[in-house]
């Protein structure tokens, strides 16, 4: 029997383990939050971040980790790189809240929230977005980025250390839920444990308004979304390309743009959505992505998604129909785009495959999630 949620008296609570900003897995907790009526419950929330006022986030450290002389060593930097605030975050994560014990299921969001040792009697529920990239399958490319052998020693010592902190917190899991097929993989693969699929939340008024004769990516500037291999192949390329979005490429990508007249660096965009329905085509090529959701809000919007053949952004494309592949590299791409025609191309087709991504299967899929895991209470 499969318990109705909307009919359920069990409390829940969200888990999430840190807000440096509003990124992914912060619009995911926030979305959860909507759906389940659950307040969220946080380590900290690092000064500037807006909080959308119809939701509850309660800190639980904030003045360890924003304030005094402890946020010098607690700061939130290079993407979460700090293994400092990692660790402590993982450490206060597991008693975390003194009112988290009230609540009959735990919504664990992100890796490090999964740290929380639940009472008896509660349930967990955990959505980790990805077992932690740095200790498993981009672990060997970590390490090949330090050069020193006695450093490398000491950094291994300290992952074979982490994975096992890490593969210990998953007796604290009774449902693991994945935010793709993918994710699904690897939640077997480096844990042995079965996850349910539930996409994440694609909000926003995403639409296609024509052509206006030009390329469209977007993303935080990050190494690891590959935004200067995009780049590099348009200043080779007659196309027109707008970046939209801001991080510690920028600069980089605005040095290598200087005295292409078809390449745009536009920073931030506050209506992407606006941006995207007149592009010709997306352009995505990240590293090995969990999910992708510049491709499923793409598709949303009805626009061909030119994507690199990696992760799970590879599965989001049906060649000659929601857009094209290439190789990692900027002769790939280049091929592609000048090969490229819009026209071979039906928005009606693409919206329709991007239906699996409808805010709808969220909220379905999640309630279904949680409602499995108290079943036994209905």
């Amino acid at each position: 029997m499969t318990c109705d949620f909307d009919q359920m008296d069990s409390s829940v609570a969200i888990l999430h383990d840190r807000f440096p900003g509003i990124g992914g897995g912060e619009k995911f907790a926030i979305e959860a939050a909507r759906v389940l009526d659950a307040p969220i419950y946080t380590m900290y929330v690092y000064p500037g971040t807006e909080i959308p006022g119809d939701i509850e986030v309660i800190p639980i450290q904030q003045e360890k980790y924003t304030r005094g002389l402890s946020r010098r060593f607690l700061a939130w930097r290079n993407e979460g790189a700090n293994p400092l605030e990692t660790l402590n975050i993982a450490m206060d994560m597991t008693n975390a809240h003194p009112d988290l014990v009230d609540y009959d299921v735990i919504l664990s969001s992100a890796p490090l929230s999964k740290n929380y040792v639940p009472t008896t009697d509660q349930r967990v529920v955990h959505y980790p977005h990805s077992p932690p990239r740095w200790l498993y399958d981009l672990f060997r490319d970590r390490m090949s980025s330090f050069d020193y052998p006695g450093i490398r020693f000491v950094l291994k010592a300290y992952a074979k250390w982490w994975r096992a902190l890490d593969k210990e917190a998953n007796d604290y899991v009774d449902t693991f839920v994945a935010n793709s097929e993918l994710i699904q993989d690897r939640i077997q693969r480096y844990y042995d444990r079965d996850a349910e699929v539930v996409y994440p939340p694609i909000t926003g008024d995403w639409r296609n308004e024509g052509d206006d004769g030009y390329f469209v990516t977007w993303s935080r500037l990050a190494p690891e979304k590959r935004i200067d291999l995009i780049v590099e192949a348009f200043t080779e390329l007659d196309e027109r390309l707008i970046v939209a979005g801001d991080g510690e490429q920028r600069e980089k990508l605005e040095r290598m743009a200087r005295g292409h007249d078809n390449i745009e660096i536009r920073g931030f965009v506050e209506d992407i959505e606006s941006l995207v329905a007149k592009a010709t085509a997306v352009v995505y090529a990240p590293k090995n992505e969990d999910f992708g959701m510049v491709g499923a809000e793409a598709m949303m919007a009805g626009k061909p998604l030119l994507g690199v053949d990696e992760g799970f952004t590879r599965y989001q494309i049906e060649p000659e129909v929601t857009g094209e592949v290439f190789k990692s590299t900027v002769k790939s791409l280049s091929e592609t785009i000048i090969s490229f025609d819009s026209n071979d191309y039906s928005e009606d087709k693409i919206q329709n495959i991007a239906q699996q991504y409808h805010y709808d299967k969220f909220r379905f899929g999640l309630k279904r999630a949680v409602s499995e895991v108290v079943k036994n209470e209905c």
